[in-house]
């Protein structure tokens, strides 16, 4: 081959991997930037993982051709290693101890994982046996269904399964179609004291309470932040292999980007409600949920500033929580004060939602900030 016509290639592939470095460097600074100021970072966000395989792989082409040229992708990875962090985790989990809180959080899919199921016995019974092996201390549970016309309490029969005194709930959304409610729900084994609930166009997006521990309290909130509703056909725009690029993908394409810039904007008036609770908590706080968002989101980034991310403390590997048609990806959180020490994190090995259950075992150290014996009314 010509060297003209080498070195043209090459200088090509450069131009490439600089397109890519920059668009992984603007990936860093999407989590700063609000959807409701420019959404169109909020592309850059979930494609992080992808931004960052491109440029490992740069750095592969690079090396084979012994060209000095894979710096560029190393830097731009070096810089964002607090991101990576955020999705890649390699550490090793503490042992527990008796006294340990074990928190689980878990989108249960209405628990059927299809709607039109509503009444599938198989799958309720099997999540209610998952979770009540867990023995968990509190349970945190997104779109879980009871069903009144049906003659069937899934709040009271998981109740008495977990054989957990206490909980609260709060509709998330009713449905005279399908005859069932779907609840936002929170079981524990210690006294829930205050209850209260976030709203955002009349659906439920945040249950929160007050949790009395021994001689202290938490305040924990069970999150559902606003999903991007891709309807059932949507999905296979993320299917490489069956995708044909047409018209209509086009027009998909056009569609599903208008859903996540609507509804990532939704998610950051939510997220700021949130966080002004979080600022005025007179307890240490732990925050549980489907956040609808990665890692490299601005909701993540928001409800995560100056709180433990179990995962970054003590997760291993990727962290991927969602078990639907998108790719692989990280929104289930349990998140904690620094007052928490964790001492481990396991996503849970059930296949029976979208959602895997996100669990996480930790010891509560009472804050010194705690000075409100009687917080009242949420």
């Amino acid at each position: 081959m010509p060297k003209t016509k080498q070195k043209f290639r090459l200088r090509v592939l450069l131009w490439i991997n600089h397109f890519f470095v920059l668009l992984l460097l603007l990936s860093y600074i999407s989590h700063f930037v609000p959807p409701t100021i420019f959404w169109p970072f909020v592309f850059l966000g979930l494609a992080y993982p992808i931004l960052l395989l491109i440029n490992i792989l740069f750095i592969v082409v690079w090396l084979l051709l012994l060209n000095k040229n894979l710096l560029y992708s190393i830097l731009a990875i070096l810089i964002g290693i607090n991101t990576f962090n955020r999705h890649f985790k390699f550490k090793k989990a503490e042992s527990i101890n008796d006294g340990s809180l074990k928190v689980m959080t878990y989108n249960v899919k209405n628990l059927s994982n299809n709607n039109l199921k509503y009444a599938d016995s198989k799958i309720r019974h099997e999540i209610q046996e998952f979770l009540t092996k867990q023995n968990a201390d509190l349970i945190c549970l997104q779109e879980f269904q009871t069903y009144p016309t049906k003659g069937i309490n899934t709040v009271a029969d998981f109740k008495s399964s977990l054989k957990m005194p206490y909980h609260s709930d709060a509709n998330y959304v009713s449905s005279s179609t399908f005859k069932f409610v779907d609840l936002m729900v929170t079981y524990s084994r210690y006294p829930i004291i205050n209850h209260s609930v976030l709203h955002y166009q009349q659906k439920c997006y945040a249950l929160i309470n007050d949790i009395v521990i021994g001689s202290d309290t938490i305040r924990l909130f069970n999150l559902h932040l606003e999903s991007n509703h891709f309807a059932q056909n949507e999905y296979e725009i993320f299917n490489p292999v069956e995708i044909t690029f047409n018209e209509k993908t086009s027009n998909q394409l056009v569609l599903l980007s208008k859903k996540i810039a609507r509804y990532s904007q939704i998610r950051n008036f939510q997220v700021n409600q949130i966080h002004d609770q979080i600022q005025n908590s007179p307890f240490p706080v732990v925050i549980c949920g489907d956040f609808n968002d990665t890692p490299a989101g601005y909701a993540y980034h928001k409800l995560a500033k100056n709180l433990k991310d179990s995962f970054v403390e003590k997760g291993k590997g990727y962290g991927n929580t969602y078990n639907g048609k998108l790719p692989a990806m990280r929104i289930d959180y349990i998140l904690t004060d620094t007052t928490f020490q964790i001492r481990n994190f396991v996503i849970g090995n059930i296949e029976k939602s979208d959602h895997y259950p996100v669990i996480s075992s930790m010891d509560f150290r009472p804050t010194h900030f705690q000075t409100k014996s009687n917080p009242g009314e949420l």
